[in-house]
């Protein structure tokens, strides 16, 4: 009999990845809960989110035999406290919550890998002078404890970017913070993991010297194993990616000194029987590694990649430890020596007036097999409209392709952009530009 294997927010993308593993054909793909009630929400109620996902549960006739995730909160902490609840192979919500939350978390990190990690002082953003609070030199990063993609992340330059910032992010903390506060009436933490309110932010010392990189990895019976390094290249603004490369360019020691703080770190929290990527910045000037984050998930971004490279996407992972197994996962044996997503951005915000057709995005694919390209915008909007951009940038095209080098690389995004005609209408100007 087929295995059951519930998935939240399943969609198109993943769907497809986990059907492309080669046993797929033992297990049925259920979704749990909308995608659209899980990411790019105005807001989430976490309550109902619970509550749905139960009642979908227990109205199942057949064996439910794994839950997986591939997304951050609300689904994060969603996943642990289903999987505990039906005694399914999951992490804890207390290890998921170190990896997610950044306050607990570089608390963690501060006791065991103190060396890796920069200097940060966590503030509540409507306490009484909250700059006073804040022991660092300018400039300096704040971003709410619980937030992704760079939401309500922005540089402080000076006291004015302060008061500013401080603003935006005191009337938009809600969409996650409220969530996260009715998540902890549903259970019952270490009062550590409670001391600070979820409307707390998080200010650190800027660490974007170098290069940036996401080392992939699990957990599995308190064994943890890096199975691949994806190097993140930025823009000139050093915030906004560029583009996601795999393998790493990283020297083979700077590859092994990730992969012992990465164990150090898993081991220290506790998290267990799942993924997780972690991002770092490596310097070469010192040699010097600083951990930015981590996320209790796979990549998305980076399954294409794996699949290009080793033969199969990350989902293998997930799909292996949602059923108590450990992974299989293979090295080098895909169709390419050298994969990347790559990310078109304006830095501007912008009416989009023309947007490739459908035609003329399965032509562009075609240029190069295995490509992938997606558009996630609309013809006549905003670019501002868009959810869950970071704070400095607008992607309007991402490409996903394989090469034998680099340069080959470079030559077939340049083929697939080519035949992508987009055009926009600056918001101050009444002039197109493509």
């Amino acid at each position: 009999m087929k295995k059951n294997i519930f998935v939240f927010g399943l969609n198109a993308f993943n769907r497809e990845k986990l059907e492309a593993l080669h046993d797929a054909n033992q297990y049925h793909f259920h979704k749990l809960i909308a995608l659209e009630k899980l990411k790019n929400a105005v807001s989430y109620d976490f309550s109902a989110l619970l509550s749905e996902a139960q009642e979908q549960l227990d109205r199942f006739h057949g064996t439910i035999d794994g839950i997986i995730n591939f997304w951050d909160f609300p689904a994060s902490a969603l996943h642990p406290v289903l999987c505990e609840k039906y005694q399914l192979p999951g992490p804890s919500l207390e290890s998921a919550i170190l990896c997610g939350n950044k306050g607990y978390s570089r608390e963690a990190q501060q006791r065991v890998i103190a060396e890796h990690i920069p200097k940060y002082t966590i503030f509540d953003p409507f306490g009484e002078d909250p700059l006073a609070r804040i022991s660092l030199d300018f400039p300096f990063w704040i971003k709410p404890l619980l937030s992704y993609s760079g939401y309500l992340g922005f540089k402080i330059s000076n006291k004015h970017d302060f008061s500013r910032c401080l603003l935006i992010i005191r009337d938009n903390i809600d969409r996650f913070a409220r969530p996260y506060a009715e998540l902890l009436q549903h259970v019952d933490l270490n009062p550590s993991l409670t001391k600070y309110s979820t409307h707390h932010c998080i200010a650190e010392e800027i660490i974007s010297a170098g290069k940036q990189c996401t080392v992939e990895g699990y957990s599995y019976q308190n064994q943890v194993k890096c199975y691949g390094i994806v190097d993140s290249i930025l823009y000139p603004n050093m915030v906004s990616f560029s583009r996601y490369q795999y393998p790493s360019r990283l020297p083979a020691h700077v590859k092994q000194k990730i992969n012992a703080i990465t164990k150090t770190i898993i081991e220290y929290i506790g998290f267990d029987q799942s993924a997780f990527n972690i991002e770092y910045f490596y310097d070469e000037a010192s040699d010097r590694l600083r951990l930015l984050e981590i996320n209790s998930r796979i990549s998305q971004s980076h399954a294409p990649l794996f699949k290009n490279v080793d033969g199969a996407s990350n989902h293998r992972v997930v799909l292996d430890l949602g059923l108590g197994k450990e992974p299989q996962f293979p090295h080098r044996q895909g169709q390419y020596a050298c994969a990347a997503k790559i990310f078109a951005r304006r830095f501007e915000d912008a009416v989009l007036t023309r947007v490739p057709t459908t035609n003329e995005i399965n032509h562009a694919q075609q240029l190069v097999p295995g490509a992938t390209v997606i558009v996630p915008v609309k013809q006549d909007r905003r670019l501002s409209e868009l959810l869950d951009q970071d704070s400095y940038s607008y992607q309007y095209v991402i490409t996903y392709l394989g090469g034998n080098d680099t340069h080959d690389l470079a030559c077939n995004y340049k083929r697939i952009r080519k035949a992508l005609p987009f055009k926009f209408k600056p918001i101050a100007d009444t002039a197109s530009t493509s």
